[in-house]
């Protein structure tokens, strides 16, 4: 398929729709049904944190501030960004190799990053925030229990777009690599 709609410019398409996607929620936080914290993949990138009043710790309730940015997140953009970059510096299946191996390493980075480490932290942060908060006989693992951790729409179609960018990669490759068997005889 020649032109514009080739896999190789499907996938660099992807790539683009991956990184615009860290612009829409990605995580909310919420406890006894009232949401704390909503946060998009920028705000995860650079630390941002969007905290709601909490009537259940009150207005002076906050999270720590140790939050300076999720690592894996900024990689995974950057990944993203090396991706794009190296399948216009790069020509046919080398191109596409490298576009493939940098989506799937960074959709990996995001996906523990999002699954693991954001949910681990958002639990540990709410209860050290609410057994401050409270005078005496506050249970952590009762707060730790009413914490939920959303993931939303724009993290799993971030995901989505990086896989379609491997799958259109890996298609690029195979249109790009010679054809195997023996050469023709003239």
């Amino acid at each position: 398929m020649a032109g514009f709609l080739s896999m190789t410019n499907l996938g660099r398409i992807a790539k683009v729709v991956a990184l615009l996607l860290f612009v829409l929620p990605w995580v909310t936080v919420s406890c006894a049904d009232q949401t704390l914290v909503s946060m998009t993949g920028l705000d995860l990138a650079t630390g941002h944190v969007n905290m709601t009043a909490n009537p259940m710790l009150g207005p002076s309730a906050n999270l720590p501030s140790q939050h300076a940015g999720e690592m894996l997140v900024i990689i995974g953009a950057v990944l993203i960004l090396a991706g794009l970059v190296l399948g216009f510096v790069l020509k046919g299946a080398k191109g596409a190799m490298a576009g493939t191996a940098c989506a799937a390493a960074a959709a990996a980075a995001l996906a523990y990053d999002v699954l693991v480490r954001v949910k681990a932290q958002a639990i540990s942060d709410g209860a050290a925030s609410a057994s401050s908060n409270q005078s005496g006989g506050v249970d952590t693992r009762q707060i730790a229990e009413l914490i939920h951790v959303n993931i939303q729409i724009g993290f799993w179609l971030c995901l989505v777009a990086l896989v379609a960018a491997v799958v259109f990669d890996v298609l690029s490759m195979k249109a790009a690599a010679p054809p195997a068997g023996p050469p023709p005889t003239p």
